[in-house]
């Protein structure tokens, strides 16, 4: 439900990385968007995934030391004819559900390619960790695009707290969604939405983020940023909604969630590029639940952290 731009240039022996760095300020705005769903969802899931979700972008953002493919004017082509993987794995702490005063730790493998306009691997933002998409636009600071993809794992399950026993899993969706960016120097501002087409009945999630990214060196880049979430009814209702049914087998009340504002936070994140191919990156999220979602008796912890750490190689 996961990056933040500040761009300058290096000069002297530094210039060269400066430079790798500012050409692909473009790609990286819309790619960082495209690749940030495989290890945000398993973080936090549900409402607070979106907010998680800047650390696969951040995983995006590692300089390439090949030169990009340019266009005639010789300016960089983000969608020209060319293959481009990262694969590697992170380690993350987060809630167990949204919501859950419980966390649970575990490793993720990170997995993207790309060719041209379209992408497989991770998901944009429609809350989906894996699946594929293509952009519709995809300029210097413009990226717009479509994905559908599927979670990774069961949003939440009846053994995740002793609330929900009896209760049954949210099974995991696919999920359709649409992106968009605006990358200006060292400033970004970031959309998404999604919905469930696998019929599950976990609605709408959409997520609005600004972010500042600075490179203090060419290869330790700093990212900081606020976001905010917004649910329809459907997806209040299966994620912080309690039926007659469950209030009878959890011993609380029955609960009416409604659509709205479910998450207001940030985050903020590292990557450092130890060698042309191979980074290290760290993120760290924070979420405070709001309205019918902090309201409801289903929730045990109102603020939702997350934690992460990767290793990354780009070829």
């Amino acid at each position: 439900m996961n990056d933040f731009r500040l761009l300058k240039n290096e000069k002297g022996s530094e210039s060269r990385c400066a430079l790798r760095s500012k050409r692909q300020a473009g790609r990286r705005s819309a790619k960082g968007i495209a690749f940030r769903h495989i290890l945000p969802l398993a973080f936090l899931s549900a409402s607070v995934r979106l907010a998680a979700a800047q650390a696969t972008a951040d995983a995006n953002d590692v300089p390439s030391a090949a030169a990009e493919e340019k266009n005639g004017a010789g300016v960089s082509d983000p969608m020209s004819d060319k293959w481009k993987f990262l694969l590697g794995g992170g380690a993350i702490n987060g809630p167990r559900y949204p919501g859950s005063r419980y966390d649970f730790t575990r490793g993720l493998p990170l997995v993207s390619i790309s060719y041209g306009r379209f992408f497989i691997g991770a998901v944009p933002g429609g809350g989906a960790p894996a699946g594929a998409g293509a952009y519709l636009l995809h300029t210097e600071h413009w990226a717009i695009g479509l994905d559908i993809g599927g979670d990774a794992r069961k949003p939440r399950r009846s053994t995740d707290d002793p609330i929900l026993r009896g209760w049954g899993d949210i099974k995991g969706t696919a999920r359709g969604g649409a992106f968009a960016s605006y990358t200006r120097d060292w400033f970004s501002v970031r959309g998404s939405i999604s919905d469930d087409i696998g019929g599950h009945h976990e609605g709408v999630l959409a997520s609005l983020a600004v972010e500042a990214k600075y490179h203090a060196t060419p290869r330790l880049t700093l990212s900081i940023g606020p976001e905010v979430t917004w649910v329809n009814d459907q997806y209040a209702k299966t994620f912080f909604g309690i039926s007659a049914a469950q209030s009878e087998l959890g011993g609380v009340a029955p609960f009416q969630a409604r659509s709205g504002i479910d998450s207001v936070g940030g985050s903020a994140g590292a990557t450092y590029l130890l060698t042309d191919h191979w980074s290290l990156g760290a993120h760290v999220s924070y979420g405070k639940l709001r309205g019918d979602a902090a309201d409801s008796p289903v929730t045990t912890d109102k603020t939702q952290r997350m934690y992460g750490a990767f290793v990354m190689y780009r070829f």
